[in-house]
């Protein structure tokens, strides 16, 4: 009877009248400066007040509210929450909806707290926490101290070792407390689905996230921001255009162009950069488990310039410089609508949101099924450093996708990992080839023409390639023994693909690099993941002299050491690299193969 009787309160949430007093709406309230609050500390249980927020399209909504008490040090050290309940009937089915983070409460008239919680899932009552006005003012106040950047938090030694600290995952950041309010990511020109593999991809699986299909940069709201007022919707933008996310919440607070909302964080960046548009509720879906506002992301009006534990806080007027992107698309053999608009600069995001774009370059097609085979050619551009080059070619399944995508994007992480200075993004620019036949190429055998030369002769290959389900390729290689390499030397050929080929080799970079300049240079030396690279090699003892060691001598500086004060060893992996050359294939190469000859 009770869930019969919570149904039909749904169906007549139309009907109920607008009982608030008029002098208690927010548009009489928003400018209210931070003394003008009802302190927390006054609170008794039983008072009764009005949280203002959008149920749907731009109407502030008035709901009855019931304060209950104070949970002390709940949100963190002196960090109170305000326990209340929304006793209104057009929150009778729906109780405290994700999306209504930020939404105002007052008392009196005054400006009590946001609302920022919801007890429980399948709470049947209304009860919900609302964060303390006085909590979130201390966030405003933080916007004019000075930014710094991720490289200045770090220390020298930290810096100098940056590279061994492995793939940072920024999502795991706040996963002690979050139990507040799920922030509904609006997405739209991308699978929701996807948007969730990649989220568990980069390390933001366990945030509370709400991933909805929505719409974007609606235009159709009559909302200015000169007029924006508490209650109304807001949203966190991470990217526009052919593919549009955001995170959608309720303005709390206005004093001229300084705004605070969500009453908890975005993603807890602390110092912020980020986009703050407007939005348009386009319904508010009712569920015992999971209600939520369904949302259209407006026009970009401000910049959200703290992301804390208690709040958001930004201005309305200046607008952050969003990056660009452009991916161009062919898919067997016919272009396809380009991918374009824009997204944040942010060491946590950037990575992923570009990932994002080439995942949907490959994945939005009718035409696309469970092989693939692409080729990626692009670069990014910076405001602060040099273009970084972005591509390769790879094959395979779709449940590949994701591994193609971050393999192809790696430079752009470990770019933004390095401590010295933060990449600024201006452009990325894409062309992106794809076909639904998978192309794998591998080494089937390995001929040389002779097993033992004299010196300076040269040596002939011949290699059998074998494409995965496909036909079979010959290709004739020479390579010319050095004059330097003396008789009764043994000799290494190694065909090894680039993609592998970089893995053994971009660790030992990394270790010398010492400046963002240094790698970039390496990131855009990387092999090509279509090419075979042929290896001549002999495997060369290395020296330790003191404390330094000296891998990979050549065979005339081994003759003159000084046995004396020199240690000899063997390093392994030390190899003398003496000729090298290069096969491109219409596909991946996967090869790593050695034969040995000798010099007689």
């Amino acid at each position: 009877m009770t869930v019969l009787l919570r149904l039909a309160l749904l169906f007549l949430i139309p009907l109920v009248p607008f009982t608030a007093a008029t002098s208690n709406c927010p548009a009489s309230a928003a400018n209210l400066s931070p003394t003008e609050y009802y302190p927390k500390d006054k609170l008794k249980p039983g008072m009764r007040g009005i949280t203002y927020t959008v149920l749907q399209g731009e109407k502030i909504e008035p709901l009855e509210t019931e304060i209950l008490g104070i949970a002390k040090n709940y949100i963190g050290p002196g960090l109170d929450l305000i326990i209340a309940k929304l006793v209104d009937p057009k929150t009778a089915v729906i109780g405290a909806v994700h999306g209504m983070s930020g939404s105002p409460l007052y008392v009196d008239g005054k400006l009590v707290g946001a609302l920022s919680r919801r007890i429980a899932s399948f709470e049947k009552d209304g009860h919900c926490g609302f964060t303390p006005i006085e909590d979130m003012f201390q966030v405003e106040q933080l916007e004019h101290q000075n930014q710094l950047s991720p490289s200045q938090y770090l220390s020298v030694d930290q810096r100098s070792n940056w590279n061994l600290l492995g793939l940072q995952r920024f999502g795991g950041r706040l996963k002690e407390k979050t139990d507040w309010l799920a922030v509904p990511l609006t997405v739209s020109g991308i699978s929701q689905n996807l948007f969730e593999q990649y989220l568990k991809r980069f390390g933001w699986g366990q945030f509370p996230f709400l991933i909805v299909s929505g719409g974007a940069s609606s235009s159709a709201s009559s909302v200015q921001p000169e007029s924006l007022q508490p209650g109304a919707p807001v949203s966190a933008v991470m990217m526009t255009g052919d593919i549009s996310i955001g995170g959608t919440g309720t303005l709390t607070w206005r004093n001229g162009t300084n705004v605070l909302a969500f009453g908890h964080p975005m993603f807890g960046f602390g110092k912020s950069n980020l986009p703050m548009a407007m939005a348009e509720v386009i319904t508010t879906i009712p569920s015992y488990e999971t209600p939520y506002k369904l949302a259209n992301i407006g026009n970009v009006i401000g910049t959200i310039l703290e992301d804390r534990l208690s709040a958001i806080g930004g201005k309305i007027g200046p607008i952050p410089t969003m990056a660009s992107y452009s991916v161009n698309r062919i898919h067997n053999d016919k272009a396809m609508k380009p991918l374009e608009g824009r997204f944040i600069s942010h060491p946590s995001l950037s990575p992923m949101l570009v990932n994002l774009a080439l995942a949907e370059a490959l994945s939005s097609t009718d035409n696309s099924s469970r092989t693939f085979a692409v080729k990626v050619e692009g670069k990014v551009q910076f405001e602060n450093l040099p273009p970084l080059a972005l591509g390769g070619f790879y094959s395979g399944h779709d449940t590949d996708l994701i591994d193609a995508t971050v393999e192809i994007t790696k430079p752009l992480s470990l770019l933004f990992e390095q401590p010295w200075i933060e990449p600024k993004i201006k452009s990325l620019d894409l062309s992106v080839v794809s076909s639904e036949k998978e192309k794998v190429w591998m080494v089937e055998k390995i001929y040389s023409d002779y097993q033992k030369y004299q010196p300076a002769a040269q040596i002939h290959l011949q290699l059998e390639l074998k494409e995965k389900y496909g036909e079979r390729l010959f290709r004739s290689i020479t390579l010319p023994i050095p004059p330097t390499v003396g008789a009764s030397t043994p000799l290494n050929i190694r065909v090894i693909s680039g993609n592998i080929l970089d893995k053994l080799l971009l660790d030992k970079k990394m270790q010398a690099v010492t400046d963002v300049h240094q790698l970039i240079d390496a990131l855009n030396q990387r092999h090509k993941t279509n090419c075979l690279y042929i290896q001549l090699f002999i495997e060369s003892p290395g020296e330790i002299r003191g404390a330094h060691e000296l891998p990979s001598l050549p065979p005339s500086l081994l003759l003159l050491s000084n046995t004396a004060n020199i240690s000899r060893k063997t390093i392994q992996d030390n190899e003398l690299l003496l000729t090298e050359t290069e096969i491109e294939l219409p596909g991946m190469a996967l090869a790593d193969q050695t034969i040995k000859v000798e010099v007689q």
